[in-house]
């Protein structure tokens, strides 16, 4: 199973795990799930994960549905840049539910069907923001950082029951999400800071396949931002100097990447 699995890295994804021979159950929201063929040995799921009834329905379907789910990708995610003081209340809370809660609960029906078999995986797509703070972005951050706890501690709980956790840490993917984002004037810049460009959908999809494969825990992508992450994140007395060297280096790459939208 795949959440957003209508756009972006979760099309990517479902066509890579499509071309090994896996059986897809795919699920996005009504709206977006019609652009996307069911083709063959593919489950299409309409849901919209801010929805109790919706979220239940893909609960049951990990739990207890035939065939049963021995991968869980929670892929479906949002980030809605603004800072906290102005933010819509709503929206707040929406990105914990879509980007905590949801997978938390997705995970437990998974490992609940799982734990029956003695077999399974569960990956999160969490963001390179589970480290690393973003300014304008607190609700985002606080939803990726909750997800990775809850990502490691699953591990713990999971893997001597022979069941792999693990999560991507990718910095910026080009995406439409990452489009929309850098639209708005508090997009950060912190997706260009460092020499990395941003991964297409498809590479960042080959390196989930991998990272599948190895079965680590975290994958952060690139490595090097997140060994630079995890060494601000030890000394929190430098974070203030560190983003504002960041944030000026990031904004160039950041015009640049704008100006490729609309030359």
């Amino acid at each position: 199973m795949i959440t957003g699995a209508a756009g972006g890295l979760g099309r990517a994804l479902a066509e890579a795990l499509r071309d090994q021979g896996d059986h897809l159950v795919l699920t996005d929201r009504t709206e977006e799930l019609s652009g996307l063929s069911s083709g063959s040995a593919a489950e299409l799921i309409d849901a919209d994960l801010c929805i109790d009834e919706d979220l239940q329905r893909l609960c049951t379907r990990l739990e207890s549905g035939e065939p049963a789910i021995d991968l869980l990708i929670n892929n479906a995610g949002i980030g809605v840049p603004g800072s906290v003081s102005t933010l819509d209340e709503v929206l707040l809370t929406k990105h914990i539910d879509i980007n905590l809660t949801a997978p938390m609960r997705l995970a437990q029906a998974a490992a609940r069907g799982m734990l029956t078999r003695g077999k399974g995986q569960i990956f999160n797509i969490v963001s390179l923001a589970g480290l690393f703070p973003l300014k304008d972005s607190a609700a985002y951050t606080a939803s990726k950082f909750g997800l990775r706890g809850f990502t490691a501690a699953l591990a713990l709980e999971l893997e001597p029951h022979g069941i792999k956790v693990g999560g991507l840490y990718p910095s910026a993917i080009d995406t439409p999400m990452l489009r929309e984002e850098m639209s708005h004037p508090d997009g950060s810049p912190l997706n260009f800071a460092g020499n990395a460009d941003p991964l297409s959908a498809k590479e960042t999809a080959k390196r989930v396949m991998q990272a599948l494969g190895s079965g680590d825990l975290e994958t952060w992508l690139p490595k090097s931002e997140g060994r630079m992450a995890s060494l601000v994140m030890a000394f929190p007395k430098s974070l203030q100097r560190v983003f504002r060297y960041m944030e000026k280096q990031g904004n160039k790459k950041k015009q640049t990447y704008l100006a490729s939208l609309h030359p």
